[in-house]
């Protein structure tokens, strides 16, 4: 084991980490996690307490407090093991987040089994944190978390399905990290699910082949991928994620738009726009591929450079005055050129210099009041204007993602509707705007009224957008 620069321990220089002093400051579970989601069998360990505290402490965070988001909200739907995952489907009460979830967990408990068996416990270990983060976490609560929150008695069946689910991952998973986290694991299967004898009693579970839907998991895995170039796309925009869009227009490759469009309603509140379109493309690079997105109407505006080593010989004398001319022409000027006659002609003091296709780099860029981010497969625009109405939804987003961290941070359930929520010092325009969504608002936050008077004990400074508010909820 080596320190965290890869330099070997030693006294003299000061690196050594002392096992007692480590297993004092930090859980014990943490350092076995991070040991064994560190640890290759053929390379040394470099053992940083920075990186101790970063993902492997995100992944037994983060599964300590979804136990805790599902103990606290079923317990308020009197959620009881009559509602399984069996009952949920033979009711037709499985979404596709949900089909796609529990197939992703065969996988994970088949990897898990395979990696164990083989010693790759580190490979093991970065498959659970893979799930637990970027499919759990990241992806199936947010998404579900709407419905649990919305109180009708009609929809409690869906509700308690959600549960279902929760009650099923979670509970694998428990059984998954024991080897990695035992203290962690069996504290959480004791307390969370009623469980009166040893996590060790309970047996490791098998991949349920009912329960794989590959159909659904390759549509979830070409959604993500859209998702996050769109969040590329808003990064380029200097759009966050939370402001609503006008639209998105989503390049795929073949057979890939039904698959994309069997998640349609999913992919528009991922995505956070108004309306959506999804085109099939051919074309990989060059103009071949401007040519193909212009005829299917899409945004985009020609990026041209000179292919400087080809031209030389063209050029000769004039490469000065040739690079010059060309700074000034427009990109779309010679684009259509190249489209119509196939070369593009430069008059040089009365000499014509006739460039072709391969004389150039062609690329494009977004078109005005669109972002564009290109990976691999996909193509996605995002329209970066906004009117009102959009900034408000927007606002709303903002302003209620910091009430809820205040009510976490004064200790309040999630499922517990409080009184009032107060918001202090918005300048006019933001303060109208809310106004106008003040119901969305206290839902999203989930208590009884919003107010913009002191009328609470404590307020918390805070600002949005370099606007200083002060915010309070009771």
């Amino acid at each position: 084991m080596l320190d965290e620069k890869g330099g070997k321990m030693s006294k003299s220089k000061g690196n050594v980490l002392e096992g007692k002093e480590l297993l004092q400051k930090y859980p014990t579970d943490l350092i076995r996690f991070y040991f064994m989601w560190k640890a290759s069998p053929i390379e040394p360990l470099s053992f940083s307490t920075d990186e101790l505290m970063s993902r492997p402490y995100q992944v037994i965070n983060t599964l300590f407090n979804l136990h805790l988001y599902f103990k606290q909200n079923s317990q308020y739907d009197n959620f009881d093991k009559s509602s399984s995952v069996e009952w949920a489907k033979q009711n037709d009460l499985l979404t596709s987040p949900d089909i796609w979830l529990l197939s992703k967990l065969q996988k994970l408990v088949q990897t898990m089994t395979e990696k164990n068996q083989s010693c790759k416990f580190h490979e093991s270990a970065k498959a659970i944190d893979d799930f637990i983060i970027n499919n759990l976490s990241q992806i199936y609560i947010p998404i579900t978390r709407g419905e649990l929150w919305d109180e009708d008695e009609e929809k409690k069946n869906r509700r308690l399905a959600i549960y279902s689910v929760l009650d099923k991952v979670l509970k694998t998973l428990d059984i998954l990290i024991h080897p990695f986290c035992p203290f962690t694991s069996e504290y959480l299967y004791q307390t969370v699910f009623d469980g009166e004898q040893s996590i060790l009693l309970d047996k490791w579970p098998q991949p349920q082949e009912s329960l794989n839907n590959e159909k659904i998991e390759e549509s979830f895995d070409i959604m993500k991928d859209v998702v996050s170039t769109s969040s590329a796309a808003r990064m380029k925009g200097k759009l966050k994620r939370r402001w609503p869009l006008n639209e998105a227009q989503i390049c795929v490759k073949k057979d890939q738009k039904m698959k994309l469009e069997s998640l349609s309603t999913l992919l528009q509140s991922q995505l956070n726009v108004e309306k959506f379109s999804i085109v099939e493309t051919e074309k990989e690079s060059g103009l071949d591929q401007i040519i193909e997105l212009e005829q299917l109407g899409l945004p985009v505006k020609p990026v041209i450079e000179l292919e400087r080593k080809r031209i030389g010989p063209k050029a000769k004398q004039h490469m000065g005055k040739l690079v010059a001319i060309f700074n000034e022409t427009n990109p779309e000027e010679i684009s259509s050129s190249l489209q119509k006659d196939g070369k593009y002609d430069f008059d040089i003091d009365g000499e014509i210099i006739s460039l072709d296709t391969e004389d150039f780099v062609v690329d494009f860029d977004a078109g005005e009041n669109f972002a564009m981010v290109k990976r691999e497969n996909y193509i996605v625009f995002i329209s970066t204007a906004r009117n009102k109405e959009l900034m408000a939804k927007g606002l709303i987003k903002d302003i209620a993602r910091r009430l809820q961290t205040l009510r976490k941070e004064r200790g309040y359930n999630p499922t517990d509707v409080l009184e009032t929520a107060s918001i202090l010092d918005l300048d006019e325009e933001s303060l109208e705007m809310i106004k106008e969504k003040n119901k969305d608002l206290s839902f999203l936050v989930r208590v009884k009224q919003i107010n913009f008077v002191e009328s609470c004990k404590e307020y918390k400074d805070d600002d949005i957008d370099g606007q200083k508010i002060r915010i309070s909820v009771e």
